[in-house]
């Protein structure tokens, strides 16, 4: 659960405000759960563990400042595969540090259940940031064009996958 420059950490209660401004960020809660609207904090308190497994603060290893959010959602036993998203702080936006909480998200994720893959789903707006990835750790296994509407426009929104045996490679 710990990289050189990051670690997961459960959600505590002091998190709450760290969450509340995230979700509700222009620059990176605006793109995920609540499209833009700014819900109350008690919304976005009560939502917060709507469909999770399981879901961990990204946080600096030496500011153990709060950079973002990893979560493996909609899980699906049967079928062996799940959801993971991640959101980060302004702050961290470009460092690598949210990706570095990825990554230990996929590790735990694939640690814990016997999933066969994990699913992220990914606009064009974020693309760029993971491209280096694809082919080495997931493969893009859709695409729906013209899906998403943020930022004035819509987007293709890219289903991509890791697979355990490749990540486990």
């Amino acid at each position: 659960m710990t990289t050189r420059r990051t670690h997961l950490r459960v959600i505590g209660d002091k998190d709450h405000l760290f969450l509340y401004e995230l979700m509700t960020s222009l620059q990176a809660g605006g793109r995920v759960r609540f499209a833009g609207a700014t819900p109350s904090p008690e919304k976005i308190a009560a939502s917060l563990w709507e469909s999770v497994l399981a879901q961990f603060i990204i946080e600096g290893r030496c500011s153990k400042d709060a950079l973002g959010l990893v979560a493996i959602t909609s899980p699906n036993f049967r079928d062996g595969f799940a959801y993971i998203s991640a959101l980060g702080s302004a702050s961290a936006q470009g460092s690598g540090l949210i990706a570095e909480g990825v990554l230990l998200g996929f590790n735990y994720a694939f640690a814990t259940w016997p999933f066969r893959k994990l699913y992220m789903e990914v606009t064009d707006e974020s693309y760029p940031a993971i491209r280096s990835g694809l082919d080495h750790f997931f493969v893009e296994e859709g695409r729906l064009r013209q899906h998403v509407f943020w930022n004035g426009r819509f987007m293709d929104l890219a289903v991509l996958a890791v697979y355990r045996e490749t990540w486990m490679q």
